[in-house]
């Protein structure tokens, strides 16, 4: 019976921690949402890559173009 009453305040105590993790997070301005959640104003929108990924991608991709027309 003790471990039970043990296991329990446990328990307690992990998603009080978690609470005020959460808590705390979105008080300083960390959004906590997941991509494409309404919280994000952005409803079922899937997240787009950042600016830096979308531009290395482009030049990926010119860079594979060029290689392709020099092996011609």
């Amino acid at each position: 019976m003790f471990a039970i009453i043990v296991a329990l305040i446990f328990l307690v105590a992990g998603v009080a921690g978690l609470y005020l993790l959460v808590k705390n997070m979105t008080e300083e301005g960390i959004e906590i949402a997941p991509p494409g959640s309404c919280k994000r104003g952005r409803c079922g929108v899937p997240s787009r890559p950042s600016l830096e990924d979308a531009e290395e991608a482009q030049l990926q991709a010119a860079d594979v173009v060029d290689q392709g027309k020099s092996n011609s």
